[in-house]
């Protein structure tokens, strides 16, 4: 085998980390839970480097001048493989890189699958976990579909805790902004950790939102879920704004779509939303209104695009040769 590609889907949290219990292992302070969608991918594309010892990395055609995210996990990895060579990888995203759409979550997904195929290492699920994490805080999400919890008080357990279709709610995501952030979520965290007064009672929360939200998923009760995941994006908001420097990744156009779907609510239709480290707005919905809330939302003009997407499957391999 010379060459393995995978796939993986970005995901994002209904109940959020916003902190590092670690900064060397890159390991979450708390737990969290989330959604993998389909439709938003990176595709990753692993053979070995015939000609140096060095690792290449190319992403979205460009090639990258410092592999600093990927180093650690590709470490990891070749200590398993005895490999001591260079690899070649080509990463490719459907979507915003680095815009607060878990593009590294999917991409180091995807490049842990096809690492692990490549070099025949049929990794368990936990040795995956830990060469995902140390390249992104919620690339372990990534490697499954559906509903996901990362476990931080048990060892760093992951898995599905319901399936894409025992509960196939829809998507919409709201491209407010393309631009890259201008401040990372690692730098982030790490600045919030250090100077927000709120930190220590948002550690001290997670295990109840944790606790609300999988009873909620485990009772399909989407209003139950839709309450705390809210409530718990609104929290981690606050521990960014009262962080110094103050920390804010929403813009004006977030603010004016948050505003629109409050109204689309109001009128009586199902939905909830919640932010992550970036401009865009992701919006939950059952099947049936999607369309509804889907025509509002196109012709609001702070949304750029709209993105829909189902519930969506882990990472896998879709070619190898």
């Amino acid at each position: 085998m010379s060459k393995v590609i995978s796939i993986a889907h970005p995901n994002f949290a209904l109940i959020k980390y916003w902190g590092k219990a670690d900064l060397k292992s890159n390991t979450p302070a708390m737990s969290s839970i989330s959604l993998t969608i389909d439709t938003l991918s990176s595709t990753t594309k692993i053979s070995k480097n015939r000609q140096t010892n060095e690792n290449i990395w190319i992403l979205n055609g460009k090639k990258q001048e410092q592999m600093r995210q990927l180093d650690p996990t590709l470490e990891y990895l070749n200590r398993i493989s005895n490999y001591t060579s260079g690899c070649i990888i080509e990463s490719n995203n459907n979507f915003p890189t680095s815009a607060g759409l878990a593009s590294s979550a999917s991409g180091i997904a995807s490049l842990v699958t096809a690492y692990d195929r490549l070099f025949g290492l049929n990794l368990k699920l936990d040795s995956l976990v830990q060469a995902s994490i140390l390249g992104s805080g919620s690339a372990p999400r990534s490697l499954l579909g559906g509903f996901v919890i990362l476990d931080a008080e048990i060892g760093l357990n992951c898995e599905t805790i319901c399936q894409p279709e025992d509960w196939p709610l829809s998507v919409l995501i709201c491209i407010t902004d393309y631009k890259e952030k201008t401040i990372s979520s690692r730098e982030g965290m790490e600045i919030s950790r250090k100077t927000s007064p709120l930190y220590k009672s948002w550690l001290d929360s997670n295990k109840k939102d944790i606790q609300t939200a999988k009873a909620a998923i485990d009772e399909k009760s989407f209003n139950n879920l839709g309450e705390v995941a809210e409530k718990n994006c609104y929290k981690m908001l606050e521990v960014m704004k009262s962080s110094d420097p103050s920390i804010n990744y929403l813009s004006k156009q977030t603010i004016d779509c948050i505003n629109k779907v409050r109204k689309i609510r109001d009128k009586g239709v199902d939905l909830f939303y919640t932010l992550d480290a970036g401009p865009q707005l992701k919006i939950i919905c059952k099947p049936e209104d999607k369309e509804t809330i889907k025509r509002d939302l196109e012709k609001h003009p702070s949304v750029l695009s709209l993105v829909e997407a189902n519930i969506g499957f882990g990472a896998r391999v879709i070619n190898e040769s």
